[in-house]
């Protein structure tokens, strides 16, 4: 929900409340199972400039500022004081840079009307009439970090933790005790802990994405991995109460989230605002008291093995897919070649993620993998744009068969490949140019002979001479401009459809009972080779080479 009168999100104007009128919230945003405390809730959480600006300057001393002008003004409107301490503290930086010659930072210093809106604003944050409970501050903040951390695409929805697939009442049970098993025992939690190569990933190897349900997806991210969890509760691990109060105490912790969750998302998903008026958070927590007793799965212990089996292993096509999806996206946009590149490696990074929670994961058939599992090339295409230009794949070779200096010189023509070019006469043609000298490569005759015996060399079909002699006469009687422009689309369109190729190939894999960890490297490997041709020759363009002319039928 967007408050349109302070430019921020609800969530956002709520943590500020909070902290503004009861100092000792504060203490819900640090994140005390750490052998370090900190706090989990960072500035560059906020949407909303100003409002970081203002919790930064809260957490940097404001708060005690703020109860000394109260002690020294007692008679004093305490919110008026407040806004007072807050404005003060949030100048301290603009008049450090101003103090060494910023005269930026002199330009805001001086921006009296900015000053006055958040003076403002914070005074009526500081007022009790404010619509937020202090006791609920965790939450506001968890839902700033999840907004900041998965932004969704739905207007005024957070974020979406899960990823859609089909999800059976079975599954959703296994899935349900693998969350009842730590509810039981928050111990159980160390099952999921790994050492990640990344420093900003998860340090749980089962993540709330591999659950098949959106409800259980956002439970495991309130109970275990998300910032401010269940387990982490004072209570979850109090020796004084009973496994039954411990798991009361983080199912509400859950509940409220999920409350909360559902309350920002309200005025932008009708399933949202239907859950809340159902009360439906209230039936989950009924499950989660069911799915907590020890005796709800043959055994909770075992809780690491279920959650590979059940959720993360059936996951992995899934998220397998997604990255497809990506790559054909990116790939076949109209986007720069340096662009499809980076949207490749990102891929390849997010499968090296994947094999590595997959490798630190108890399963039961690590390393297994038929033979039928290798990679295999790329089922033939059917459907969509063909990515192929045979004309030009002509026009080309004619230009180097006239100069074949030009593969020699610094541009597109220089990253051609044989792979650019997609017809059998047109491949062996340009391999017979690159083999030969120059003057023998615009010999029509050495050309020819050459092309038939690399063609013999490489077992392949006889190649058709009639296309050949075309492709000769042309040589000798057109002429065509230099090859840079219709080598840089071929070097292109090689790129699209090594792209389409690549996410047909993993798509079509993801959907046949594959073991996991065979899945992650053949998809590797396709995507490895579509980032090969689109680094070969990235800053080339996509557009369409503009016809020669008159000579352009004759070519064709």
């Amino acid at each position: 929900m967007n408050n349109d009168q302070y430019r921020a999100p609800q969530n956002e104007l709520n943590v500020l409340s909070s902290l503004l009128r009861d100092s000792s919230a504060v203490n819900q945003l640090v994140d005390w199972n750490r052998p370090d405390p900190q706090y989990w809730l960072r500035p560059d959480h906020f949407k909303s400039e100003w409002v970081g600006a203002a919790y930064t300057a809260l957490l940097s001393g404001g708060l005690s500022d703020i109860e000394q002008r109260l002690r020294a003004f007692p008679h004093a409107d305490p919110a008026t004081v407040t806004a007072d301490a807050v404005m003060a503290r949030m100048a301290v930086p603009y008049q450090q840079r101003a103090a060494v010659g910023d005269p930026s930072a002199e330009a805001a210093l001086n921006d009296s009307a900015y000053w006055a809106a958040v003076h403002n604003a914070v005074r009526e944050m500081a007022q009790p009439s404010w619509p937020a409970n202090a006791q609920h501050t965790r939450h506001d903040a968890y839902v700033t970090v999840r907004a900041a951390q998965h932004p969704s695409t739905v207007e005024n929805v957070p974020f979406e933790l899960s990823r859609g697939r089909g999800n059976d009442s079975d599954a959703l049970m296994k899935e349900l005790a693998v969350i009842g098993a730590v509810l039981n025992n928050p111990d159980r939690a160390q099952q999921f802990w790994y050492t990640p190569s990344s420093p900003d990933a998860s340090p749980y190897w089962l993540q709330p994405q591999d659950f098949g349900d959106p409800s259980t997806a956002e439970i495991w991210d309130a109970l275990v991995t998300g910032p401010d969890p269940a387990i982490a509760l004072p209570a979850a691990r109090d020796p004084q109460l009973t496994p039954e109060q411990r798991a009361a105490a983080m199912i509400q912790h859950i509940t409220t989230r999920l409350v909360y969750n559902d309350y920002h998302r309200s005025t932008g998903d009708p399933a949202a605002k239907a859950r809340l008026d159902a009360d439906a958070n209230q039936i989950i927590a009924t499950y989660l008291a069911r799915a907590s007793a020890p005796d709800y799965s043959p055994n909770p212990d075992n809780a690491a093995e279920y959650a590979v089996t059940f959720i993360l292993e059936p996951s992995i096509p899934a998220a397998i897919e997604d990255l497809a999806g990506r790559v054909r996206d990116y790939g076949l946009s109209d986007a720069s070649l340096g662009r499809v590149a980076l949207e490749l490696s990102t891929n390849e990074y997010a499968l090296d993620q994947l094999a590595e929670r997959l490798d630190a994961a108890p399963r039961t058939l690590a390393g297994y993998s038929t033979p039928n599992q290798a990679a295999e090339p790329a089922p033939e295409q059917s459907e969509g744009p063909s990515y192929t230009s045979r004309p030009i794949e002509r026009r080309v070779l004619i230009s180097l068969m006239q100069n074949p200096g030009q593969l020699n010189r610094d541009g597109p023509t220089r990253s051609l490949a044989e792979q650019d070019f997609t017809q059998p006469e047109h491949r062996y043609l340009f391999k017979a140019i690159q083999s030969l000298s120059s003057h023998a490569a615009q010999d029509p005759w050495l050309l020819t002979s050459q092309a038939h015996q690399l063609a013999r060399y490489d077992g392949a079909p006889p190649l058709n001479f009639e296309e050949l002699s075309s492709i000769d006469y042309a040589a000798r009687t057109l002429r065509v401009p230099d090859a840079d422009q219709g080598a840089g689309h071929l070097v292109t369109m090689t790129v699209r459809r090594t792209a389409r190729d690549a996410s047909t190939a993993v798509q079509a894999a993801a959907q046949e009972t594959l073991d996991p960890r065979a899945l992650i490297d053949q998809s590797r490997q396709q995507f490895q080779q579509a980032t090969r041709e689109a680094l070969r020759y990235h800053e080339q363009s996509v557009p369409e080479p503009t016809p020669y002319g008159t000579q352009q039928a004759n070519v064709a």
